[in-house]
């Protein structure tokens, strides 16, 4: 009798360990399949033309490309902390664009940081107006409150682009998009994991589920004393 209840046991918690890698391998197909559709929606938004009207009116206009025609507000830059680029710590240069619907983050590119964090950067001088053409990317947002960080006009570093923190520093609505010029585009991607690594998880759940069928079966086709 207690082996009965021994095997009955050990074959709901085969049950419930197999039901659970599979839902696990299915999820991790569905998370590929969505992260497919990401890239071919960015694939194709990035080769078209929206305007800065256009852009403000969407829900979610990343990806798309932007070309227009401006000049930078002088003292309405900020450098974006703790960019890493080809194993170096550096920083982003966020100029302001003003426009129709608001300032427009202009991200101009990366500047590696010096070995004393007190010194940033120079900033080259504002010049006439010209034509600027990027894509428009999600601002980075890093998780702190605006109580949390006392901007300091002498040292403009900012450790997150949220356009109510540069709306608050700049004294101007801010639009909830950043222009990445396109010279520095070429690195951007939308998404951290491609589809491939997702199919690889759920491979690896779909053979444990495996795994612990045949172990469960083995067990209970071996001879019993």
């Amino acid at each position: 009798m207690l082996s009965r209840g021994k095997d009955a046991g050990l074959l709901l918690l085969t049950a419930v360990l197999s039901l659970l890698m599979l839902g696990m391998g299915g999820w991790q197909l569905s998370r590929a399949e969505e992260k497919r559709q990401l890239l071919a929606e960015w694939q194709q938004r990035r080769n078209s033309d929206i305007s800065l009207a256009q852009a403000s009116a969407m829900v979610i206009p990343f990806g798309y490309r932007l070309t227009t025609h401006g000049r930078y507000l002088a003292g309405k830059e900020v450098w974006l902390d703790n960019q890493i680029q080809a194993g170096r710590v550096g920083y982003r240069l966020i100029r302001a664009l003003p426009t129709a619907q608001g300032l427009l983050m202009v991200d101009t590119g990366w500047q590696p940081a010096d070995a004393d964090r007190r010194q940033l950067p120079a900033i080259a001088a504002i010049t006439p107006p010209i034509p600027l053409s990027g894509h428009l990317i999600r601002p980075y947002q890093a998780p702190i409150s605006l109580g949390q960080f006392t901007f300091i006009p002498s040292h403009p570093l900012v450790p997150s682009l949220a356009p109510a923190l540069l709306t608050q520093i700049w004294g101007e609505p801010v639009l909830p998009f950043v222009l990445k010029l396109s010279a520095e585009h070429e690195q951007w991607q939308p998404v951290v994991m491609g589809p491939e690594r997702h199919l690889g998880y759920a491979v690896q759940w779909f053979l444990m589920a495996l795994a612990v069928c045949i172990a469960a079966f083995w067990y209970y086709r071996r001879p019993h004393e």
